[in-house]
């Protein structure tokens, strides 16, 4: 019969069994390893303070570490602050330490594709201490009905940026969010031909100098310098969010939430069979509550698709006012079209003439042998600048780079 010993107990056994200098070394390994573990956490986006670091490592003194159940429990009590992060945690915590909760098998009635996403999952692969194996001993045995989910080692970042957007799962949008944060959306401004005031620099703004040195009796004290405004293009985003685009839309909107954060003055429309600008609801502090303004006021969302007419209406309410030539026209849809086809060619013409450069951004391109056998998309092609996918982070990154060699 195996007689269960309480923390205290055992903890005076090893203790006892081992010497100090050992007990030491190990103990200290065993809190560096602790330390690493919250350091991957937070590598992961999850805030951890270092108070509920040295709650954490307090709080499996007082338990049985042998028992993988209470030591899941008393990280996951003292480093998880919010339920939106129990899913990484879990994910990363089996990643680590190679066991974890169980879950269970999905029965009979049950899709079996969410232990496949489960499983589809990837996080950062870390270097393995010995101790791992002697923790994992302790973990071999399982119940009928529940088994542990293996996580494979390679890098989330780039398995995410790499996987169509069609194909991300549930459990994944929460890394996705945050791969979308860590985008570097920036566009290095060109200088232009018109002058500004500056404090420093080489040229010598002689008209304000002589103008000043008037108030001075004709003598010219300060020297002061001028410098050619930044030229940088501004982007107008025009995204269909009809049904064909249904599994693109929504993170196509987080992406063009992104762009707003850091690229000053970018308009977004959205349309379907009519157009609506949605570049104040996109001005929300988290991009969760952007989504939700966006949908509630978005009655089109995955309706039908009028591209013509939404053009249409885009140059006649919108386009005196963003259409310049400083400003690059971004049109994110697959070409499914169900309006006229005649009115679409005259509104791309006029769009041709009034933007800088005009880019189209379709998710079919992912396929090799694609084509633009829709009558949409073949009318609009002869009048787009750049033809680019949009089927995943990596190809977005992609359109990034061209936006900043326009």
């Amino acid at each position: 019969m195996r007689v269960l010993l309480s923390p205290k107990e055992a903890f005076k056994r090893v203790k006892r069994d081992l010497s100090k200098e050992d007990f030491d070394l190990r103990a200290d390994q065993f809190i560096e390893r602790v330390i690493r573990f919250v350091n991957l956490l937070r590598g992961n986006r999850l805030g951890i303070h270092t108070s509920n670091e040295i709650d954490a490592i307090h709080a499996l003194s007082l338990v049985d570490i042998n028992d993988p159940f209470q030591f899941y429990l008393a990280l996951k009590a003292c480093l998880i602050t919010s339920r939106v992060q129990l899913g990484p945690f879990n994910k990363l915590y089996l990643q680590f330490w190679g066991t974890g909760p169980k879950l269970k098998k999905p029965t009979d009635g049950e899709d079996e594709e969410s232990e496949q996403d489960e499983k589809s999952v990837a996080f950062r692969k870390l270097d393995q201490s010995p101790s791992d194996d002697r923790s994992r001993k302790g973990s071999t045995k399982q119940g009928s009905n529940y088994e542990e989910i293996p996580i494979f080692t390679y890098s989330a970042v780039e398995n995410l940026k790499q996987k169509d957007f069609e194909e991300i799962t549930q459990s994944e949008v929460f890394l996705m969010d945050q791969v979308f944060k860590r985008l570097q959306i920036k566009i290095k401004e060109k200088k232009g031909r018109r002058f500004r005031p500056a404090k420093s620099g080489r040229m010598v703004d002689m008209r304000r100098t002589i103008r000043q040195s008037t108030q001075r009796g004709g003598e010219i004290v300060d020297i002061l310098k001028r410098e050619r405004k930044p030229r940088e293009s501004k982007i107008v985003v025009l995204a269909d969010v009809s049904g064909s685009m249904d599994a693109y839309s929504r993170f196509l909107i987080k992406f063009t939430y992104e762009m707003q954060r850091f690229l000053r003055d970018t308009e977004t429309f959205v349309f379907g069979t009519r157009i609506r600008r949605i570049t104040d609801l996109l001005n929300q502090r988290s991009v969760a509550t952007s989504i939700k303004m966006v949908s509630k006021e978005v009655l089109f969302w995955s309706g039908g698709t009028d591209i013509g007419g939404s053009l249409k209406d885009f140059n006649e309410h919108y386009g005196g006012r963003y259409m310049a030539q400083n400003r690059i026209l971004v049109i994110l849809s697959d070409g499914w079209d169900k309006g006229n086809i005649e009115e679409m060619r005259q509104q791309m013409i006029r769009i041709k003439r009034g933007f800088k450069r005009v880019i189209w951004l379709n998710p079919h391109l992912k396929y090799d042998n694609y084509e633009p056998l829709c009558l949409g998309m073949a009318t609009a092609l002869p009048y787009v600048d750049h033809f680019l996918p949009c089927h995943n982070v990596e190809t977005l990154e992609k359109f990034l780079d061209v936006v900043k060699q326009i």
